[in-house]
């Protein structure tokens, strides 16, 4: 089975008053790859999580309000890997998810460590470039090498 997760799509880092030196994705296009990416994962399985991080401070942005919502499946996390959270563990095991695709910000951190975390729990991870951001990106010409020998699928 497989799922989608929606990993740090908030206001703080993709809204309109981010810090976008800080945080310089094209904000609007990465939105309307990942909605259109949602609506065709809904439809194969309904298997849609959002990840908001919440660092290390009890405050939690809100996901961006362009944000397409086809499920009520959030989750929160501390650490940069969102399978840091054991009761996403729990579900994704329980629903005998083994395929997953990333999607969101950042390549070079979130999305690039629960890529790797991942694979060292034993999923089949995907990233499609077109539905990250990347802040920087000369960093994710090393990620990227990174996340290929671990057996990361990566498409264009």
């Amino acid at each position: 089975m497989k799922a989608l997760i929606v990993i740090d799509m908030q206001e703080e880092y993709v809204g309109q008053k981010r810090n976008k030196k800080r945080y310089p994705y094209d904000s609007e296009q990465l939105i309307k790859n990942i909605n259109s990416r949602i609506a065709t994962y809904e439809q194969r399985t309904n298997a849609v999580i959002y990840i908001k991080n919440k660092g290390k401070s009890d405050r939690v942005s809100d996901l961006v309000a362009e944000m397409l919502l086809v499920s009520d499946l959030v989750y929160e996390k501390s650490k940069a890997s969102c399978f840091s959270d054991q009761s996403l563990l729990i579900y994704l095991m329980d629903k005998s998810i083994n395929e997953i695709e990333l999607v969101g910000v950042d390549g070079n951190s979130c999305i690039g460590f629960s890529a790797l975390d991942g694979i060292k729990h034993s999923f089949s991870i995907l990233v499609s470039l077109s539905c990250i951001g990347i802040a920087n990106a000369e960093r994710f010409t090393a990620t990227r090498e990174k996340l290929l020998k671990t057996n990361v699928t990566i498409i264009d």
